[in-house]
């Protein structure tokens, strides 16, 4: 009877151990969700989209077997601020997973957005990269940050610009510190890209987009700031 007694005594521990291990292992899992333009989808020179940055920290995740789900459904080459403000006020339906934006944000443990490459980009081709339109750029980023902050508290990291076509460095720099200002004020994080623009290493030679070396990089800065 005793021996009865200590087998399933020994079942019992052995069970609650093995809840409890994989209790763990699915906390520690992370949602990874991507919302931006060109450069979050990863854009090649040749026009098709290639491994991005948010690609190599899924990747990264799975290798160390701690990614539960990854979502880039919004992001879209040419997404212009104020369509991804719209998105975010309709509450659009992804693509693919036809679920809305805000609850596929609402699940991920880890937002990036990367807007504003193909937008500044255009404009300057266009002769109309203005104050006002950079002055406009940063209150859709407001008005998005402070969207998704009603719903999200987890962590959002919002990856700067760079140089493109007449989208000098000055303009480049002077956004990306009204950005990191504005990601303070939202209690998220911001990562400056544009040294790699300026070595040639990590930029396709007849493109402003960044190759699969520049979005490794990027990744790497990434995976340390989490």
């Amino acid at each position: 009877m005793k021996r009865r007694y200590k087998l399933l005594l020994i079942i019992l521990i052995g069970a609650a151990v093995t809840i409890l291990i994989n209790c763990i292992t699915i906390k520690n899992k992370i949602a990874i969700v991507s919302l931006g333009d060109g450069l979050s989808l990863g854009m090649t020179s040749y026009n098709v989209a290639g491994p991005s940055f948010n690609d190599y920290l899924k990747e990264y995740a799975e290798e160390k077997n701690i990614l539960d789900s990854y979502n880039n459904e919004f992001s879209q080459n040419h997404l212009t601020i104020h369509e991804l403000n719209e998105l975010l006020e309709d509450n659009a339906v992804g693509e693919f997973t036809k679920t809305p934006i805000k609850q596929i944000i609402a699940s991920a443990d880890i937002l990036t957005i990367s807007i504003g490459m193909d937008e500044f980009a255009d404009l300057s081709l266009q002769k109309n990269l203005t104050t006002e339109a950079k002055e406009r750029y940063i209150a859709e980023m407001k008005k998005i940050l402070k969207l998704i902050r009603e719903f999200y508290d987890k962590k959002i990291i919002i990856v700067g610009l760079y140089p493109a076509y007449d989208f000098d460095q000055t303009d480049a720099v002077e956004i990306n510190k009204n950005l990191q200002k504005t990601a303070g004020e939202y209690n998220a994080l911001f990562l400056d890209i544009i040294a790699y623009y300026l070595n040639d290493e990590y930029i396709f030679a007849n493109s402003y987009y960044l190759n699969y070396k520049g979005h490794q990089k990027i990744a790497q800065n990434l995976i340390n700031m989490l």
